[in-house]
């Protein structure tokens, strides 16, 4: 293993190979630059969710893959990317060299610093494979309350199977329970005119 200094150098001396018209960036300015392509993808990737100190430290992992892709959209990161995988530098190289803002050691040091641990946000809108699971077993539960309906509306097994299999099942199913309410309006309305109707007969007599 080659020291930190001699890493920084030799990244630089690479990503200036594949950028030769800007011979004059130094170090500093490339990792400015990078911390700068970090805090334009945590604004474009967060927006208005995440916490505020999910933000501040987001952590990316250069080692993840993922990640790599999705910092990869960006000039400087993508010619960072090429240098280390030229210079096939191990994960401890890459490790000791990526301590900027915005990177997992960052973000490391501060949780060790604070006794703080920044939950991660980013898969909280994933469900997990029992949600997944209970939400199928609810659209079955609705297919199967719905097809009951519509046979007992007198419609034929294959007409309510095709009804089922072209219709937003959610909006079908709002529009008979609306169906169903309208009818149960006009029920306890016939009864009330009956009773109205009732009063005034014995009224007359």
């Amino acid at each position: 293993m080659v020291g930190r200094r001699q890493i920084h150098q030799a990244i630089h001396s690479r990503m200036m190979k594949r950028n030769a018209d800007d011979d004059v960036v130094q170090w500093d300015q490339i990792v400015q630059t990078l911390v700068n392509e970090l805090k334009h993808e945590v604004a474009s990737f967060y927006g208005n969710e995440g916490s505020d100190l999910e933000k501040q430290y987001p952590g990316f992992n250069y080692l993840d893959d993922k990640i790599r892709l999705r910092l990869s959209r960006w000039p400087w990161h993508r010619s960072f990317f090429k240098a280390i995988d030229y210079l096939a530098l191990s994960d401890s190289e890459i490790d000791s060299v990526v301590t900027w803002w915005g990177t997992l050691k960052e973000r490391r040091a501060f949780e060790a610093r604070t006794g703080t641990v920044i939950h991660d946000t980013t898969g909280d809108d994933i469900p997990t494979w029992e949600e997944v699971q209970k939400m199928n077993a609810e659209r079955l539960a609705q297919e199967n309350a719905l097809r009951d309906h519509l046979l007992a509306y007198g419609m034929q097994q294959s007409e309510v199977e095709n009804v089922l299999r072209e219709a937003d099942c959610l909006q079908l199913a709002e529009s008979m329970e609306r169906t169903t309410g309208l009818q149960a309006q006009a029920l306890a309305s016939y009864r009330q005119f009956h009773q109205v109707e009732s009063l005034f007969g014995v009224a007359r007599e």
